[in-house]
């Protein structure tokens, strides 16, 4: 910056002669001013040169940081990779012993696969025995219930035919006295007419007749008429054009205007008069005919109302009719998806049992497979084919009764084809579900008896550790071996525990069955 503040003698000489005070500041503050533009310039440029070195330094730590981290990322994929090898052999050694341990394990399972494939099939042969047995059965009701279905079809469709033939018949009877009465009444109505047109016809010949002879004596007189009209005209228009020839013209056309509206006048006279005579004449033969035709329309309207009423008794016992089958058809049709809801029910109920049956058959152990309802009933039925044996005949008889009451019968049956009661259907299911129950109490107790013998252990593994070994929980344990030497005291606490765990288990027992 330049200071013009203090001005030595050097400005004062440097002023010219001819300069004044005002003049020479002026001047020297533009030359301040320059020199304070070039110093912004060239700090600009020297930041500018600073910027453009920054951002070529920052592009070059950019690029060396990538190549690092790319160095980096090289000497970690190679520690990686000997890292993934060496897990890799031992993963290798681990999956050939455990492909070897499933090897063995598969055999295993292939031979009790077999096994419990063998029992499946005897299992589900006689599974399909008495499938085929109960579709039977549903397939004798269902006939029975079609057979009854169309009895009671064919007794309605029978009660609506014969209803409807008398309906019919009581419609075309009523119909062919209404088209005799219709006749009769045209035939009349067609006499009267062409009597009233002849009538109508003389008439007016009569009238035509006189009104053209009254016609031609008008004419001739009114032709005499105009014709010493004419002539009187003549001389009034041959004096009036020497008078005038201004409204010649004009007359001219008022009578052609004259002529014109009297032809029109005429037209319509005799117009009115027909009108008026035509209006009398038919004046007169409506009072002749209307006291006539009173009559009748009041016996034809007597009718009409008979009609209407039995027509609208017809038409309220038709109505009553269908409503009475439309209740009935929508009886029959609520009736008939109750039975297919219900039936469609039993079906998912049957389907649901097959299921857990299937279920619950992975989970039967083998004595269960061969013998699903226990001993005694193999015992008997082994009685029962060593007797068989003995009476060969009797046996035949009774298997052919057996199966022949079990594929038509509609209760159910025991294996020797006698009928059981209705409350004793479940017996082999509840037996059954009573083993699993037994098995399931026995599973509990015996699972309670292994965690008292685990806590037990536990207890004394822990006691052991206490003994060996001091810490803060050891420390304020009130049965601590390394502080307590009572064995009162010891045996007590642990007469206490035990009687402690004797009443919890009771009560887990109590809560699994309830």
């Amino acid at each position: 910056m330049v200071r013009i503040g203090n001005r030595g003698p050097s400005a004062l000489d440097a002023r010219g002669q001819n300069e004044s005070e005002e003049e020479y500041l002026t001047r020297v503050q533009m030359e301040a001013a320059a020199v304070e533009e070039e110093t912004k310039k060239l700090i600009e440029a020297s930041r500018v040169q600073l910027r453009e070195k920054q951002l070529v330094e920052e592009r070059y730590a950019v690029l060396n940081k990538r190549k690092i981290n790319e160095k980096w990322r090289q000497i970690m994929r190679m520690a990686k990779v000997e890292g993934l090898k060496k897990d890799i052999e031992v993963l290798s050694q681990n999956h050939e012993r455990s492909v070897d341990r499933k090897d063995a394990m598969i055999q295993m399972l292939d031979q009790d696969l077999e096994e419990a494939e063998e029992q499946y099939r005897t299992s589900l042969r006689a599974h399909h025995q008495v499938i085929d047995s109960l579709i039977d059965l549903q397939y004798l009701r269902l006939k029975e219930l079609e057979h009854e279905f169309l009895v009671r079809v064919g007794d309605l469709e029978g009660e609506f035919d014969s209803e409807k033939t008398e309906i019919s018949n009581v419609h075309q009877k009523n119909k062919k006295d209404m088209m005799d009465i219709m006749q009769a009444m045209e035939l009349e109505f067609n006499d009267a007419e062409t009597e009233v047109r002849h009538e109508f016809e003389s008439q007016r010949e009569e009238i035509k007749n006189r009104n053209s002879e009254e016609y031609q004596v008008l004419k001739l007189r009114l032709e005499s008429i105009i014709e010493e009209l004419e002539r009187h005209f003549d001389k009034a228009h041959q004096a009036y054009l020497t008078s005038t020839n201004s409204r010649n013209e004009a007359f001219k056309t008022l009578t052609k205007s004259d002529a014109k509206s009297a032809r029109i006048i005429e037209k319509r006279m005799r117009k009115l008069m027909r009108m008026q005579d035509s209006l009398t004449h038919w004046r007169a033969k409506i009072a002749s005919t209307s006291r006539e035709w009173d009559v009748r329309n009041k016996a034809l309207r007597q009718e009409k109302d008979i009609l209407a009423k039995h027509y609208h008794n017809l038409k309220a016992s038709l109505d009553r009719f269908r409503s009475s089958q439309a209740s009935k058809l929508k009886a029959l049709c609520i009736n008939s998806g109750k039975a297919i809801g219900d039936l469609t029910d039993k079906i998912n109920l049957a389907e649901r049992i097959l299921h857990l049956s299937e279920l619950c058959r992975k989970l039967e152990t083998e004595n269960e497979k061969v013998l699903p309802f226990g001993t005694v009933e193999a015992e008997a039925s082994g009685a029962e084919e060593a007797e068989g044996a003995e009476k060969p005949g009797a046996s035949e008889a009774a298997t052919e009764k057996s199966s022949s009451s079990a594929q038509i019968s509609s209760y159910g049956v025991d294996e020797n084809g006698n009928r059981v009661s209705e409350w004793d259907y479940l017996n082999q299911f509840f037996k059954r579900f009573n083993r699993v129950q037994i098995d399931n109490a026995a599973i509990a107790k015996e699972k309670m008896k292994l965690e008292a013998s685990n806590r037990d252990l536990r207890n004394i593994l822990k006691q052991y550790l206490d003994g060996i070994s001091v810490n803060k929980d050891v420390m304020d344990d009130p049965t601590n071996p390394l502080f307590v030497v009572n064995d009162k005291i010891h045996s007590r606490l642990r007469v206490q525990t035990e009687e402690e765990q004797l009443k919890e288990q009771q009560l887990e027992l109590v809560q699994q069955f309830v």
